[in-house]
């Protein structure tokens, strides 16, 4: 079944399809400074730091809890 959509209302949805691509990309954008900080911090790679998180090998720290969750977060974000 095709639908007919009129040009405005076309227009409308591309421009929201838009504004969410750039708001993700902002935010995809912001979680990788706020992980490039962690991993400046802690002097340890993102991909390290996960393995060794998630095998319980680094301990309870706040910041391994945020950095883990904007790991997640990003990886969500991306797709």
């Amino acid at each position: 079944m095709d639908i007919a959509i009129p040009d405005d209302v076309a227009a409308v949805v591309k421009d929201s399809i838009l504004r969410e691509i750039i708001l993700l990309e902002s935010k995809i954008y912001l979680v990788k400074i706020e992980i490039k900080q962690f991993e400046e911090k802690y002097h340890l790679a993102s991909p390290e730091f996960l393995k060794k998180f998630e095998e319980g090998n680094l301990g309870d720290s706040q910041d391994y809890f945020e950095w883990w969750g904007l790991i997640k977060g990003q990886k969500t974000l991306e797709e």
